[in-house]
């Protein structure tokens, strides 16, 4: 599990270090900008998976100008205000970047949490998103980030072992824990979209890059950590005629 990047622009130290303590205790990696120029020049050089902008940082709206900046050179990370600011005239100029929300200040900490997760969701609110019940999931192509109680955490694709289909949830398997999303093994192969991930079974798929032994006859699989995955009749045929070394 990658923690959930995040950037902060925040030009009150106080203010700032006690959000970003706040975040980090619920599994956010946070980077501090403390003007436009510094959280422009990080948005350039790193990944971020969502951002907070303050409005006014100097005693000008310069968390508003870099959002329009973002917007005009097509950087595509979901950012929300969150801001003092609660006058009409610059409620109406914040709206036209597009933001996913608009929070006030003083924050409520249960709603931040929930508005940086409906900015996650929102932002790859495409066919490949999903979000249902208590066990929500949105698809990258590199990343799944997924709810787990409170928070929401980022798995890498290439770090998912294998997938079990568990009633009408399945169960992603990673080395650094498990993940259940209501959804289809079909759907998610389909959505997963990647080669890497073979179905093997009814009930499983298996990142091919994480196998370590195949005993075709015994219709078994043996994953690095020693896992072992049923490989049904149906799928070996057909896994065999896809990768000629096994002719």
């Amino acid at each position: 599990m990658k923690k959930l990047q995040l950037l902060l622009l925040e030009d009150l130290e106080e203010e700032a270090l006690e959000l970003s303590s706040f975040l980090e205790d619920n599994d956010y990696e946070v980077s501090l900008a403390k003007n436009a120029v510094e959280a422009e020049k990080l948005i350039r050089n790193r990944f971020f998976d969502v951002i907070i902008l303050d409005i006014m940082i100097n005693g000008r709206p310069d968390g508003i100008s870099l959002a329009h900046r973002l917007n005009k050179e097509g950087i595509n990370v979901p950012f929300l205000f969150l801001t003092s600011m609660q006058g009409r005239e610059i409620f109406d100029e914040a709206k036209l970047t597009n933001p996913l929300v608009y929070l006030l200040k003083p924050y409520n900490k249960l709603e931040l949490l929930f508005s940086l997760e409906l900015a996650i969701e929102s932002c790859y609110q495409q066919n490949n998103s999903i979000s249902l019940a208590s066990n929500n999931g949105v698809i990258s192509p590199s990343f799944l980030f997924i709810k787990k109680k409170r928070s929401v955490v980022k798995v890498d694709v290439a770090a998912i072992n294998y997938v079990e289909v568990k009633e009408k949830y399945c169960s992603i398997i990673c080395d650094s824990g498990n993940y259940l999303i209501k959804l289809s093994l079909t759907k998610l192969k389909d959505m997963l979209s990647n080669p890497d991930f073979r179905q093997v079974h009814r009930n499983y798929l298996v990142n091919v890059k994480k196998i370590k032994e195949i005993y075709f006859e015994d219709n078994l699989i043996v994953l690095d950590n020693d896992e072992k995955i049923l490989f049904s009749e149906r799928y070996k045929t057909a896994f065999i005629k896809d990768n000629t070394i096994f002719r």
